[in-house]
């Protein structure tokens, strides 16, 4: 564990292996950043020994000192040393104090070599591995002698002129320019060898006199599935609209020395794309007509109304029947017939274009009012009974609720009580006072009541664990565990925080599994007093997840709902440049390997005639270069469309190639 906290800390370092150094001697090494000249020290001895170092430039007549290195008196002398240094190399945070205490236990143990590896400046710096000369001139050569301080042996550098170093690193080619449906995203790539892991984006305006400003916006890195390349992320949300910009980036290496710069790019923000969608758009049938409702609109000052389109048809014959401002979130369809289907689309009107549709959405009018569901209901034991608390937003049409238990899941739900009238701001409360002679489970769920008096489905039923006993409350157990996907191997886990509604919780045990039949470990994998946990799997891996409260004295919850996340498989890039050239004896299909050989198992050759789907006709081992092969099968004056995927070695099959055809002769 500590080994990771390491590479976390040193993970830009990692991927350095293009950054200028020069070698000083022995096993250190000169490197010129912005505020100096950086000698390193790889010997363990010597930086905890101490170091005095003299320094001779022209004029001088020997070696003046200039400073000296000394190990930390202990881990909070390293944590301190550290943060005096962080603020000279970009892209380096402070690191937590119990990551410092870690990397001293290392550095005091055994395994302090492993440290000298770890490119990390900030680290060397602080453990005495490492001397930044902030007082050299740029251009001047430099001679630089350096004393052990416990036995006085001493060693010489070779001379050096101090210049900021310019590293060189993969070239990174932009992937992606998209102008968004509200602000630009734009990617670049490089390969994963040397690539630079941290940069600065450089944007101006389009012809303009001034040149590049740099960007500060949200921006990241991305190492792909495969671990071969990475993806720069960057999305300019201080962007114009109607304003065209050139972009491009530039790489930094662990020092802050800036490197190589990408091609550039141009884009222009604005058009169909750039003017906001509505989205979230739902019917309900209400005692007076239709009621349609959306999401709330980010206001922009583009924006100008939002026009509403019904047809009696789901495929066309739409007509505009109102025209709303871009603060409303309903609109009430009353010219209607009862039990006749009404589709509906919603367009967002800019100041010289049209948003996209928003997806159709059906409605139908009964002369009842069809009410949705109570949303997030939640249940808990308390000294006063089982308490049920539920959202529901709109009121417009709400008499109230009616809320329905059942001791056993195999016996009928019975309405608890009588109507319960709505509360404030869309959330409701009820108690169950029903006292029990002894721990058991209870199961709710609730109705939302019309002022027609039809009920809407009800909520999800919800289990409360009541204890019986007025003194004795069980603790909530974590619900709404979800997961989301951060990249391609990175999951997020997240769940309801009941740590904050409870003061009994005092953390969450998150529990993992990598079989469905296999049971959770007793120790936990992760215990954590944040309502998220993530982890990290590989392509097609799959993994089962569960959570439980904790209280301080180590009592658990009962568990959460349990779920299941399989990590995607990312298919390979189709076979490219597909060529047909007939022959007496047929048709020879040819393709290039687009430089992924290495991972294509084998290739599959399809093909069509004019009537009829594709079917595959061969299976083609790879070859460096060029692949083809010979379809004997065909007949003369018949036309033939073919395709080709590539296999990689996981056995996940491509898309199709580009489609080509040809009249055999």
């Amino acid at each position: 564990m500590i080994r990771l906290f390491i590479l976390v800390l040193c993970c830009l370092a990692a991927a350095m292996s293009g950054m200028a150094q020069r070698k000083a001697g022995g096993d250190g090494y000169f490197t010129g950043t912005e505020h100096g000249l950086y000698i390193e020290f790889n010997d363990v001895a010597s930086a905890r020994a101490g170091l005095t170092i003299g320094r001779q430039g022209k004029g001088d007549t020997g070696f003046v000192t200039i400073g000296y290195t000394a190990h930390p008196a202990s881990s909070a002398d390293f944590y301190r040393r550290m943060s005096e240094v962080v603020g000279w190399f970009p892209g380096y945070s402070l690191p937590a104090k119990e990551l410092a205490d870690s990397l001293w236990q290392v550095w005091n143990g055994p395994e302090a070599p492993s440290l000298l590896g770890e490119r990390s400046p900030v680290i060397h710096l602080a453990l005495g591995l490492a001397f930044l000369d902030t007082a050299v001139v740029a251009g001047e050569p430099y001679t630089y002698r350096f004393v052990q301080r416990d036995d006085g042996t001493a060693s010489e550098s070779e001379r050096v002129v101090y210049d900021q170093e310019v590293p060189v690193f993969s070239p990174m080619t932009s992937t992606v320019v998209d102008a968004g449906e509200s602000r630009p995203h734009l990617e670049w790539q490089a390969a994963q060898v040397n690539g630079a892991t941290q940069f600065d984006a450089w944007r101006r305006v389009s012809g303009a006199s001034a040149g590049f400003d740099r960007l500060f916006t949200a921006s990241g890195v991305v190492v792909s599935a495969q671990g071969d390349s990475l993806t720069y992320l960057v999305t300019d949300t201080t962007a114009l609209v109607g304003v065209q910009y050139d972009y491009f980036l530039s790489g930094r290496d662990i020092f802050g020395n800036m490197g190589t710069t990408s091609d550039t790019v141009t884009l222009q923000v604005g058009g169909r794309r750039n003017i906001e969608a509505a989205f979230g758009v739902q019917t309900q049938a209400v005692d007076n007509g239709i009621r349609l409702y959306w999401d709330p609109l980010e206001q922009r000052y583009s924006l100008q109304n939002i026009v509403i389109l019904r047809s009696a048809v789901y495929d066309g014959g739409y007509d505009v029947i109102a025209t709303v401002p871009v603060t409303d979130t309903a609109y009430i369809d009353g010219d209607i017939l009862g039990g006749r289907n009404y589709y509906y689309q919603l367009l967002v009107q800019g100041a010289s274009n049209f948003s996209l549709a928003s997806p159709r959405v059906s409605g139908i009018y009964q002369g009842i009012v069809q009410l949705l569901p109570p949303q997030h209901l939640e249940g808990e034991d308390t000294p006063d009974g089982g308490r049920l608390s539920w959202y529901y937003a709109d009121t417009t049409n709400l008499r109230g609720f009616y809320v329905y238990r059942t001791w056993s899941t195999t016996a009928p739900l019975e309405q608890v009580g009588g109507l319960l009238p709505p509360g404030d701001g869309g959330l409701n409360t009820f108690i169950d006072t029903a006292r029990l002679a002894g721990a058991t489970h209870a199961y709710y769920t609730v109705a939302a009541v019309s002022t027609t008096q039809s009920l809407s489905p009800p909520a999800e039923v919800v289990e409360v664990q009541r204890a019986g006993n007025p003194e004795s409350v069980r603790l909530a157990a974590p619900s709404r565990l979800r997961p989301l996907w951060l990249s391609d191997t990175t999951v997020s886990l997240t769940w309801l925080d009941v740590l904050t509604r409870s003061e009994n919780v005092m953390a969450y045990r998150v529990y993992r599994k990598d079989s469905e039949d296999a049971a959770f470990g007793e120790v936990p994998w992760l215990e954590t007093d944040l309502n998220e946990a993530v982890d990290t799997l590989s392509g097609g891996k799959q993994r089962w997840y569960a959570v439980r409260s904790v209280d301080a004295n180590g009592t658990e919850s009962g568990w959460s709902p349990v779920v299941a996340v399989v990590a995607p498989l990312r298919p390979p890039l189709a076979p490219g440049s597909v060529r047909l050239t007939a022959r007496a004896e047929g048709m020879l299909v040819s393709w290039d390997t687009d430089g992924e050989g290495s991972k294509i198992r084998s290739y599959r050759v399809y093909r069509a005639e004019a009537t009829g789907d594709a079917e595959r006709i061969a299976d083609v081992k790879p070859d460096d270069g060029q692949q083809n092969f010979l379809d004997k099968s065909t007949k003369s004056g018949n036309r033939y469309y073919y395709y080709v995927t590539g296999i990689d070695d996981r056995g996940v099959e491509s898309g199709f190639s580009a489609e080509v055809s040809m009249t055999m002769p």
